[in-house]
């Protein structure tokens, strides 16, 4: 399963979107924001972990920081591959991503064929 985990709907939209168009035929989930994930992950411990959280950075309520600082140390979760898809140009967010565990680090496309390598990351950790 594929969680992602934006506050712009529209890049949910086109994520979602290059994933089919990518032949991806599993489940996937959203979250608006790291607390709405949080809450779902800790709320779904009796279910399967998801194979790979796309993670945005700038959202309300908890960011892409607080969410990466929390999955990587809470025990059942810290396995989780995370990669992070943000409009950040910032390369301190970025180092500071791969500090905390990221996996991968991606500035969101501008066109769908450049969603093509994001996903093809993305496809790599699905069971």
């Amino acid at each position: 399963m594929v969680y992602i985990v934006d506050d712009d709907t529209d890049d949910l939209e086109l994520l979602q979107e290059a994933l089919v168009r990518n032949s991806y035929k599993g489940p996937v989930r959203t979250a608006i924001n790291g607390l709405q994930l949080m809450r779902e992950l800790s709320n779904s411990t009796a279910q399967r972990p998801p194979d790979v959280i796309v993670l945005d950075l700038n959202m309300p309520l908890k960011n892409g920081f607080q969410v990466l600082e929390e999955i990587k140390v809470h025990p059942s979760l810290h396995d989780i591959p995370i990669i992070i898809l943000t409009a950040s140009t910032n390369k301190n967010d970025e180092i500071r991503c791969f500090e905390l565990g990221c996996k991968f680090f991606f500035q969101k496309p501008h066109t769908m064929p450049d969603y093509n390598p994001i996903v093809a990351m993305v496809k790599q950790f699905v069971n």
